[in-house]
């Protein structure tokens, strides 16, 4: 049985990797009543965590000014900002979270490489220290992102990024994978351009599936807020945890 702050981080996770749910299917996976969800979400939304909506909840970023200490989603972000240094060229991944991560280098300004159109538009509305850089093309309906072979090329030559921050939404032992091809394949370009790459992995995608792989490069680190799952190993990764195996033996019935 989950505790109400253990239930909450894994709404938040959810949200936060679906974009949004519906409280019914919360209510399912998590085997509470439906009353219970909504008393849930809405103490989450006074906390500025997600708003609700009809039937459910949606995932929202994080606002100035709010409490980002319990986020997942900005503890995740904070891990990955130490290893940024100002003035780095990074490629960020179509993903909430790089929105997230970005709002973590107000005091580090980056010049920022993206060809997701809503993370774009994002950027555009904050006053954040950054230079933004589109790789252009044509948009892919099907996956939200704007592609061409020369965009992809450029990060091998005058868009070559220092660092590739990367969501995917499987992870498994020596490789990442992603729900669309095309966004594998900007992934695998921007690990293979970039001098470093950081896997921001929310534990539920420790344990999901997708169908486009592409091989983890040596010397790639993984964030994440979870201890690996057994059998989960490679010799060159790094996993920094901000949730400490003390505290997951505390609460053994939250299941990731």
């Amino acid at each position: 049985m989950y505790v109400a702050q253990e239930r909450r981080a894994y709404i938040l996770r959810i949200l936060q990797q679906r974009g949004s749910i519906r409280s019914s299917a919360l209510a399912r996976e998590l085997g509470v009543t439906d009353e219970t969800i909504r008393t849930d979400l809405v103490d989450m939304q006074a906390q500025g965590l997600l708003q609700r909506v009809h039937g459910g909840a949606r995932y929202i970023l994080p606002t100035p000014g709010c409490d980002s200490s319990t986020r997942p989603d900005c503890q995740l972000a904070a891990l990955a900002a130490q290893h940024i240094e100002p003035g780095m060229k990074i490629y960020l991944d179509s993903d909430p979270l790089a929105l997230v991560i970005v709002s973590q280098l107000e005091d580090k300004p980056c010049t920022l490489l993206t060809n997701s159109p809503e993370l774009l538009t994002s950027l555009c509305a904050t006053t954040l220290p950054h230079q933004i850089i589109c790789l252009g093309g044509e948009l892919n309906k099907d996956c939200g992102i704007l592609d061409s072979p020369l965009a992809r090329d450029s990060l091998f030559g005058e868009h070559q990024p220092d660092a590739a921050l990367l969501v995917p939404p499987a992870l498994r032992s020596e490789v990442a994978a992603y729900r669309h091809p095309l966004r594998a394949a900007w992934a695998r370009a921007a690990t293979e351009a970039a001098g470093q790459t950081l896997l921001m992995v929310p534990s539920l995608a420790l344990q999901a599936h997708a169908a486009h792989i592409f091989p983890l490069p040596d010397g790639c680190t993984i964030i994440t807020e979870n201890n690996l799952p057994p059998g989960f190993s490679h010799p060159n990764l790094e996993l920094i945890p901000f949730i400490s195996a003390e505290d997951l033996q505390q609460s053994s019935g939250f299941d990731y």
